[in-house]
């Protein structure tokens, strides 16, 4: 696990830092007097929560950890994916985070669990720096299947993720307004974590219409009436990985949602270097497109 912290370190800015440091003094006071758990377990855990500590310092700028929120956890997730940590690693450090917050007076269970926080456990041992993009066939082939069993807003959101880039949360905020600017500026303007607020340009303008005229105004694209958001980001994700024999072309690779943003990020900047950008411009446009902190990000992604 320590491997891992290692090689996807992350520089913060000053103020960021002197927050990050201030955390650190807090989470080693609680864990010296700790004696539940065995060493290595109480060891594993304080250094989970200081990566927790290091991405609320830089995304939230948080001063402490007494009062942590489902949007710090569901941005926290978001972020191990875009770094591209194993889903051990991630529910390890979720783990971590509970066991401090139960440590510090608070009731873990009222913090979101793994199910609502989509990190679906693997039977098969993932390794890190592996590629997770899907390829084209696999998209089409998962976009015919969904069709077939009747589940075509799946292939729905499929397509737009791997055409622009769209975390799973992202997709669901999308509305009719959305898809509007879409078709009249070729654009839709994202608010995504931390606040972030990008431009993603669009590609394919035949999806967009047609989710558009079957959209009702004031409507979320792909959320039903009734329905609740987390409810139907863990249904596709089951989906997706209850039917990987059904359009996966490598049975030993997992595909998730989120490597539809690898395939995005990995075909954008072919694009873009074959338009004839330099490859940091490249980095810099894909970076700034996908809404990453930082270019350094954006690099794992094109491994």
């Amino acid at each position: 696990m320590k491997k891992e912290i290692d090689k996807y370190n992350w520089e913060l800015g000053i103020k960021e830092q002197n927050i990050y440091d201030n955390l650190c003094v807090q989470i080693e006071k609680v864990f010296r007097h700790c004696n539940q758990g065995s060493f290595k377990t109480r060891e594993r855990y304080e250094d989970g929560v200081k990566n927790f500590a290091k991405y609320m310092a830089d995304a939230f700028k948080k001063q402490n950890l007494n009062n942590i929120k489902p949007k710090h956890l569901y941005g926290y997730v978001e972020f191990m994916q875009d770094i591209g940590y194993s889903t051990s690693y991630v529910t390890t450090n979720l783990s971590a985070v509970r066991f401090f917050y139960d440590q510090v007076g608070n009731n873990s269970s009222k913090l979101p669990n793994n199910n609502k926080l989509c990190v679906i456990s693997r039977s098969k041992e993932e390794r890190i720096g592996d590629n997770k993009a899907w390829s084209p066939i696999e998209i089409e082939g998962f976009v015919r299947y969904a069709r077939d069993v009747g589940q075509e807003r799946y292939g729905d959101m499929v397509r737009l993720s791997s055409d622009m880039g769209l975390r799973i949360h992202e997709v669901c905020r999308l509305d009719k307004g959305h898809l509007r600017q879409a078709l009249q500026e070729g654009k839709i303007t994202i608010k995504g974590k931390g606040g972030l607020v990008r431009d993603v340009p669009v590609n394919d303008k035949t999806l967009i219409q047609k989710l558009y005229n079957n959209t009702k105004r004031g409507d979320k694209v792909f959320i039903r009436e009734g329905e609740q958001t987390h409810k139907v980001i863990k249904n596709i994700q089951m989906f997706i990985y209850n039917n990987q024999d059904k359009f996966a072309l490598d049975k030993d690779k997992q595909l998730t949602f989120h490597g539809l943003r690898h395939f995005y990020c990995q075909n954008r900047y072919k694009e873009l270097i074959k338009g004839g950008l330099t490859d940091l411009q490249a980095r810099k446009i894909v970076s700034r497109e996908l809404g990453h902190y930082r270019i350094s990000i954006t690099e794992i992604y094109l491994n």
